[in-house]
């Protein structure tokens, strides 16, 4: 058994911390205990770290990452051999299990699960995977189709892009494919996007009897859809169709939010990828089109998420990180979010409890109550005070994903 003990504990529910908590962890993996010193027995035998300056709390969520996508750039991608992006990956997911990122659901990528598989069996470090099988639509966003004549799969690693489908009969059966893989959600896209080489943001992708199709499909076997949706249009046809969780979310217009709130859904706003976007252009290799979608983006985005916030929406944490460069920087997410409008525990509870329920996985982790597993962070300092701290490895102390430790500096 161990017992973490510290001067602060945020248990991600949004309630006010605990000062001196300590949290005791069983042999199983599992949290048997929570609260403050002063009511929490420590049994004898325990290995205790104790941290009397430092802040406990539940171990980060990255709602929606892409950790096969290392570059944007045409060349890097043309030159560089599928099973060496693969390899790459496992770096990626160990990099940011490292940073904090104990559980993250990857937004589309892979064309199977073996990557969780890989994970859950102790092959590969990384964190605990979350993963989405991905439809698309001819000349849609994940379409990597290019007036030469010559079509990309939409992430690295693999030669088998999504599966391609148009109509209901079509989407049905692709979905039906996706969930007989092991796929935890099924991805669709609702809008255009950035880097797609064919369509733009405010284009709107699919039809409503499409959508509630694949929503079906995916209702039927207890699984979830997540659509990347960035106009307006393909925002609300996602969310009339019943997905579970809107992604980016750019450009939100009044009725658009109280749908969102009205019907429950998720919002997983990515600001990181958009900031850096829209302030590190030239680190991304883009061609001039998508950089031009940039600034389509740009106006509406944090604008967006600020009404979002306002408005009470649920929203969870996820980077949409696509370069080498942005992984295992996952925790920037909530700075950005501290900096458009939410406080330091508003973002604490996205990248946590809400994460956890946007992943569906609430009932195993992203709060630290009796039972669940022992995800946890240890950072150095009142993360309260200053939210960046989350994101800086010099703060990190303790990293432990199911009683394991990862990172130990104390």
């Amino acid at each position: 058994m161990i017992a973490v003990k510290a001067g602060l504990l945020i248990d991600g529910n949004g309630e006010p911390p605990i000062s001196n908590g300590v949290v005791l962890v069983g042999s199983d993996g599992r949290i048997e205990k929570v609260g403050a010193a002063s009511k929490v027995a420590i049994p004898s035998g325990c290995d205790i770290l104790e941290v009397p300056g430092d802040t406990i709390l539940p171990g980060l969520f990255d709602a929606h990452c892409h950790m096969l996508m290392i570059s944007q750039s045409l060349e890097k991608r043309l030159f560089v051999p599928n099973s060496l992006e693969i390899l790459k990956c496992a770096e990626i997911l160990k990099r940011t299990l490292y940073s904090g990122i104990t559980t993250l659901r990857d937004a589309c990528g892979p064309n199977d699960v073996g990557f969780r598989q890989a994970v859950e069996a102790g092959i590969i470090e990384g964190p605990r995977l979350v993963m989405a099988g991905a439809i698309a639509q001819t000349g849609g966003h994940l379409d990597g189709y290019y007036p030469r004549g010559i079509e990309l799969p939409f992430s690295e690693g693999f030669t088998v892009g999504p599966e391609f489908a148009d109509g209901v009969p079509a989407v049905q059966s692709a979905a039906r494919r996706i969930l007989r893989k092991g796929f935890d959600f099924v991805k669709v896209c609702t809008s255009g996007g950035i880097t797609s080489p064919s369509d733009l943001p405010e284009y709107t992708e699919w039809t409503t009897d499409e959508l509630r199709a694949i929503v079906y499909e995916a209702s039927a076997r207890g699984k979830a859809v997540m659509a990347h949706a960035e106009g307006t249009k393909g925002i609300k046809n996602a969310l009339l169709a019943g997905v579970w969780s809107v992604e980016h979310g750019s450009m939100l217009d009044d009725e658009a939010i109280q749908m969102i709130v009205d019907r429950g859904t998720y919002l997983v706003p990515t600001l990181t990828v958009m900031d850096a976007l829209v302030n590190q252009p030239d680190k991304f290799g883009l061609s001039q089109f998508a950089r031009s979608k940039v600034e389509i983006i740009a106006r509406s985005h944090f604008a967006s998420f600020r009404k979002a916030a306002s408005a009470g929406v649920k929203m969870a944490t996820g980077t949409d990180n696509i370069e080498d460069w942005m992984h295992g920087k996952n925790a920037h997410e909530l700075t950005l979010m501290v900096k458009h409008g939410y406080t330091p525990m508003q973002a604490i509870v996205a990248a946590t409890k809400v994460s956890s329920e946007t992943c569906r996985v609430s009932d195993k982790v992203g709060t630290l109550e009796p039972g669940k597993f022992a995800d946890l962070l240890v950072i150095d300092g009142d993360p309260l005070e200053n939210i960046s701290l989350l994101e800086d490895e010099s703060k990190r102390l303790l990293v432990m994903k199911e009683g394991k430790i990862y990172v130990r500096k104390i």
